[in-house]
C-alpha cells in the first residue's frame, strides 16, 4: 500500500504504519477466502486428472472385449522374405501354407543398342500398348532426351522411358512397360514401331505365332477306344475322356526356336465313381442225362457223367489310375513327354517352352489314362514370346511374365506380384524365386494382444496410486511407484492427501481390485478363470519367496510376460473370453474382467456422472467464493479510504496545532528579546 501522502502535510505520526496494520488484520478474512478458492481449484484439477485417466483405463478395457479388439488381428509371417513377404487382415485364417515362388510377374523391358549423342527423333504419333491399353504420344521431333521426357509425361501407367550414357560418346534408350503379367506385353505401333528399329531395338520378325488348329477332320483317334465316346469336340473346346488318346496335327510343321512356346487352356472334370455290375459265376456245360437199361424188369440207371471244372475266382476290379502325364510332342523323329498337368476345376493357362525340346513340332499327343478324369482343353496356340506383332526385340533385360506359385501341389499363376486371393485376408507380395519351399504362416497377434493388456494394467495401476495419494498422507506411496518420473513424483507430493478421507475414491479403489481379482467364465472352465492364470497378480514373484512385499499389499498389479504370452499362445480364445465373453449366445459380451470393467467405471466418467458432478459442484463453489472475493476486496478498499480520510485529517488538526504552537512560543521569544 502506498504511503499516506498529503499535500503541505507530513507523516510525523506514523498514520500510514497505523492504517497498515490495521489493514492486515482486516485482510485476514480475504487471504482465508483466497486460500480456500486455490485448494478448491487444485481439488478440481484432481477430479479432471482423475476422470480423464479413469476413460483412458474404460477405453483400454473396451479396447480388450469390444468390435476392434486385438483377439481377432491376425499376422502373417514369412520363413524368407527375400522371396515373399505376408501381410494379414482380421478376415484371416490361422494356418500354415507351404509356397514355392517358381518366378515373380515381370514387364517387358527392351534396351537399344548404343546411339550416338545427337541422335534425333522424327515427328510423328507414337504408339506404346501394353496389354490392352494404348499411350499416344504426339512428338514435334528432337532430341532423344526431349522424346523420353515427352514419354513419360504422357505415358501414365502404362510406359515409360530413360536414356543411360552408356559411354562418354553414347547412350542407350531403355522403354519399359509399367504392368506386369503375360497380358501385358508391350507393342511398338505406328511411328513408335520405326524408331524402336532404328535405334536397334527391334527387328523384323522371321516367324510369327501360330494357333493349333482343332478341326474334326484333321484329329486322329489312334487307340482305344475308336468311337465317337472318345472325346468330343465342341465350340473350339476339346473333352478327352478316360482311357481315350488323341493326336493333332501341327501342319505344316511348326520350325521352333528358343523361345518358342507351345500355350493351352485346360481344365479337368472329376466324375464319380460308377458301381461295379455284379458278376456272377459261369453256369458251366450242360452235361446230357447217360441212359439206363432194363432187364427182366429191373431198370439200372447209368451213373451220371461228370465235369470236373476249377474253382470259379471272380474277375479283379479295373484298376484306378490317375496320370497327370497328358501332353506329348512329337518332333525331330521322336515323341517327348511335356511337363504334368495340374488337376485343376478351372481353366488354367499353360505355358511350355517347346522351343530347346526340338527344332520342329510335327504334331501334339493327348493322352487321358485317368480312370476319374475328363480332360478339357482349348485355345492351343504356338508362339514367339519375344514377340510383338511383326517384330521381335533384340536386347530383353526382361519379358512380360505372370507369377508362378505352387502351393499344395497347384500351380497358380498371377499377373502381378501382390497376391491377395489366395489365401483369405492374406497379402502376398513376391520379391524373388525361391529355392525351397517358403513356410507362410497366419497366427493371432500375440504382441499386440500383449501390447492391449499391458496397457490395461498400466492404466490400472495408476489409478490405484492417484487415489492413493490423494486420499492419504503417507510419502512413502510415492517413492514405491517405481514408474513415475521426477516431476510426476513432485506433482504427487504437492497433491499428497488432496482429497483426503473422500469415500467415493476409497470405494472405487475397492471395486476396481475386487474386479480384477474375480474370477470369470471361459471355455476352459477352472483352468482359465482369473487373470493370475495368465501370469497377471499383485505379485508374480517365484512361489516360495520369503520376503514380503509392503507395496503388494496396496493393489498395484504386475505382468509375468512369459506367462502371459504362453497362455496367448495356447489357449486365445479362452484369454479373449477371460475379457470379454458371450456366456448366453445372442452375440452381445456379458461377462470378463474388461467388460466388467467398462460397467464399473462407466457412472463415474460419463457426462452428469459421479466424478464430472464433482468437478461442476466445485465450479460453482469456486464462481461463488470468487463473488465474495471480490465484493470484500471492494468493502476493503472502501475501509482503506475511510482510515486514510480520518488520519489524515487528525494529523493535518495536530500539525496546525503545532503550527500554532511554534507561533506562540516564537511570540514568547521575540518579547523576550525586546525586553
Amino acid at each position: 500500500m502506498s504511503d499516506l501522502s498529503i499535500p503541505g502535510v507530513t507523516d510525523t505520526y506514523n498514520t500510514q504504519k497505523i492504517i497498515d496494520a490495521l489493514m492486515s488484520v482486516k485482510r485476514e478474512p480475504l487471504t482465508r477466502m483466497q486460500k480456500e478458492v486455490d485448494l478448491e481449484g487444485r481439488q478440481k484439477t484432481a477430479w479432471q486428472d482423475m476422470t480423464r485417466k479413469l476413460s483412458g483405463l474404460r477405453d483400454s478395457a473396451r479396447a480388450l472385449f469390444g468390435f476392434q479388439n486385438p483377439f481377432n488381428d491376425r499376422i502373417a509371417g514369412s520363413s524368407d522374405e527375400k522371396s515373399l513377404t505376408a501381410a494379414a487382415t482380421r478376415a484371416a485364417v490361422e494356418e500354415t501354407k507351404n509356397i514355392t515362388v517358381r518366378q515373380v510377374a515381370t514387364a517387358d523391358r527392351f534396351l537399344s543398342r548404343s546411339l550416338p549423342r545427337d541422335f534425333t527423333v522424327d515427328a510423328g504419333t507414337y504408339v506404346f500398348r501394353v496389354g490392352d491399353k494404348e499411350a499416344r504420344i504426339s512428338f514435334g521431333g528432337g532430341s532423344l532426351k526431349d522424346f523420353v521426357a515427352a514419354l513419360n509425361a504422357r505415358g501414365g501407367p502404362l510406359v515409360q522411358a530413360s536414356l543411360v550414357n552408356d559411354t562418354k560418346d553414347t547412350q542407350v534408350l531403355l522403354v519399359e512397360g509399367k504392368l506386369t503379367g503375360a497380358k501385358n506385353r508391350l507393342s511398338f505401333l505406328e511411328s513408335a514401331a520405326p524408331l524402336a528399329v532404328k535405334a536397334g531395338m527391334l527387328e523384323r520378325a522371321l516367324s510369327g505365332s501360330r494357333p493349333v488348329t482343332l478341326d474334326p477332320k484333321g484329329l486322329a483317334a489312334w487307340t482305344t477306344p475308336l468311337d465317337a465316346a472318345g472325346y468330343s469336340l465342341q465350340n473350339g473346346t476339346l473333352t478327352l475322356n478316360p482311357g481315350s488318346e488323341l493326336k493333332i496335327p501341327v501342319s505344316p510343321s511348326a520350325a521352333l526356336n528358343p523361345n518358342m512356346v507351345l500355350e493351352l487352356s485346360v481344365k479337368t472334370e472329376r466324375i464319380p465313381d460308377q458301381p461295379l455290375p455284379e458278376v456272377k459265376p459261369p453256369p458251366g456245360p450242360a452235361v446230357p442225362p447217360t441212359g439206363s437199361v432194363e432187364f427182366g424188369g429191373v431198370k439200372i440207371q447209368s451213373e451220371p457223367s461228370r465235369a470236373p471244372l476249377p474253382e470259379w475266382q471272380p474277375p479283379k476290379p479295373p484298376e484306378k489310375i490317375s496320370d497327370m502325364q497328358v501332353l506329348f510332342m512329337e518332333g525331330d523323329g521322336k515323341t517327348i513327354a511335356l511337363p504334368e498337368l495340374a488337376d485343376s476345376a478351372d481353366f488354367q493357362r499353360v505355358q511350355v517352352p517347346v522351343g530347346d525340346l526340338a527344332s520342329a513340332i510335327d504334331a501334339l499327343d493327348l493322352r487321358n489314362r485317368n480312370t476319374n478324369r475328363r480332360i478339357v482343353l482349348k485355345d492351343i496356340s504356338l508362339f514367339d514370346k519375344t514377340q510383338r506383332g511383326d517384330y521381335v526385340p533384340t536386347k530383353t533385360l526382361s519379358q512380360a511374365g505372370d507369377a508362378v506359385l505352387l502351393m499344395d501341389g497347384i500351380e497358380v499363376t498371377r499377373a502381378a506380384n501382390t497376391v491377395d486371393d489366395l489365401l483369405p485376408g492374406v497379402t502376398l507380395t513376391l520379391k524373388a524365386p525361391s529355392a525351397a519351399p517358403v513356410e507362410v504362416s497366419v497366427t493371432h497377434d500375440i504382441e499386440g494382444i500383449k501390447k492391449q493388456v499391458i496397457s490395461l494394467i498400466g492404466a490400472y495401476d495408476r489409478i490405484i496410486t492417484d487415489i492413493d495419494v490423494l486420499t492419504r498422507k503417507d510419502a512413502t506411496i510415492i517413492d514405491a511407484a517405481d514408474y513415475l518420473s521426477d516431476d510426476e513424483k513432485k506433482k504427487s507430493r504437492e497433491d499428497l492427501g488432496l482429497l483426503f478421507g473422500d469415500l467415493s475414491l476409497q470405494q472405487l479403489k475397492n471395486s476396481l481390485q475386487t474386479t480384477m481379482m474375480n474370477p470369470y467364465p471361459t471355455s476352459l472352465g477352472a483352468d482359465m478363470r482369473l487373470l493370475a492364470q495368465i501370469g497377471i497378480s499383485t505379485d508374480v514373484r517365484a512361489l516360495g519367496s520369503a520376503s514380503i512385499d509392503k507395496t503388494k499389499l496396496r493393489g498395484y498389479i504386475e505382468v509375468d510376460e512369459q506367462k502371459l504370452t504362453r497362455g496367448i499362445s495356447l489357449s486365445p480364445e479362452a484369454v479373449k473370453q477371460l475379457f470379454g465373453n458371450d456366456t448366453d449366445g445372442d452375440l452381445v459380451v456379458n461377462a470378463g474382467v474388461a467388460y466388467s470393467l467398462d460397467t464399473l467405471l462407466r457412472p463415474y466418467v460419463q457426462t452428469a456422472g459421479i466424478f464430472p458432478q464433482r468437478v461442476t459442484n466445485l465450479d460453482a463453489k469456486i464462481a461463488r467464493n470468487n463473488h465474495e472475493i471480490t465484493d470484500y476486496k471492494a468493502t476493503l478498499d472502501d475501509y482503506q479510504a475511510e482510515l486514510k480520510k480520518k488520519y489524515g485529517q487528525m494529523q493535518g488538526a495536530l500539525d496546525t496545532l503545532n503550527k500554532n504552537s511554534q507561533t506562540i512560543q516564537n511570540f514568547n521569544t521575540q518579547n523576550q528579546n525586546q525586553k
